[in-house]
């Protein structure tokens, strides 16, 4: 009998350089996910203290606070019924998670 007979259907072969650039890969995607994270958490950080500091400046200034009330309630009256249905939800979730 010859070798070509006792052929294997699946071979594997251990190549330490693929080896080591799967593990690369794998450890310079998890590092990049890391950062990004970190990121974005900052981000969202930054947002939300924006976002305070433009709702003090805005709730200190007559004027601006009347205006902006008012452009609130255009937005509103411009939704459908099932857009204000879903607004009032929200705000109502935002209410609970701000009491706790």
């Amino acid at each position: 009998m010859t070798s070509e007979t006792n052929k294997k259907r699946f071979s594997f072969e251990f190549d330490i350089f693929s080896l080591l650039t799967l593990v690369v890969v794998l450890y310079l995607a998890y590092s990049a996910h890391t950062t990004n994270m970190k990121n974005a958490e900052k981000l969202n950080g930054l947002l939300s203290k924006y976002e305070q500091t433009l709702d003090m400046a805005i709730a200190n200034d007559k004027v601006t606070l009347d205006r902006y009330q008012k452009n609130v309630k255009k937005a509103v009256q411009s939704l459908s019924p099932k857009e204000r249905q879903l607004m009032l939800a929200l705000l109502e979730i935002e209410r609970k998670k701000a009491a706790l």
